[in-house]
């Protein structure tokens, strides 16, 4: 839903936070760049009857999974974030407490049938990758600085 505010060169987008829910108010403005909320991108998902199709496989860490493609109706819909979820992100325990408030706290012993051990394995995969980069990134800032 668009609607004109009063400056004659903005509109106003009335959106919700994928996250949290709230109604977000973006403002447009005519170059293109906006005010409160971010955009991340359109996606599709299902809706109705279908069902997936599996189309091949892949690996993550030490996981497997099924790559799969939805047969059926999709709805096109746009992934907004509110201010405040958004710089929720920028915690560095972020990706560790969204796993625990989904799939709960890690279990003792690791069960690849258990979705919450997946989670976690994969959380430990992400960390470990991102880790890995910062040293990379530590490593050649050094060594431009030596240059």
């Amino acid at each position: 839903m668009i609607h004109s505010s009063r400056s004659v060169d903005t509109k106003t987008l009335l959106r919700r936070c994928l996250v949290c829910g709230k109604q977000i108010r973006v403002r447009i403005y005519p170059d293109g760049h906006y005010l409160n909320g971010q955009f991340f991108k359109k996606l599709k998902v299902p809706i109705g009857q279908g069902h997936y199709k599996e189309i091949g496989k892949t690996r993550f860490g030490k996981s497997r999974f099924k790559v799969v493609k939805w047969i059926g109706k999709e709805k096109e819909i746009e992934y907004w974030e509110c201010n405040a979820c958004y710089e929720q992100a920028d915690h560095e325990s972020w990706l560790e407490q969204t796993i625990e408030d989904l799939y709960g706290k890690r279990c003792k012993d690791y069960h690849s049938g258990c979705g919450a051990c997946r989670a976690w394995d994969v959380c430990d995969t992400i960390l470990e990758l991102a880790a890995e980069e910062k040293k990379l990134k530590q490593s050649r800032t050094k060594a431009k600085s030596l240059n």
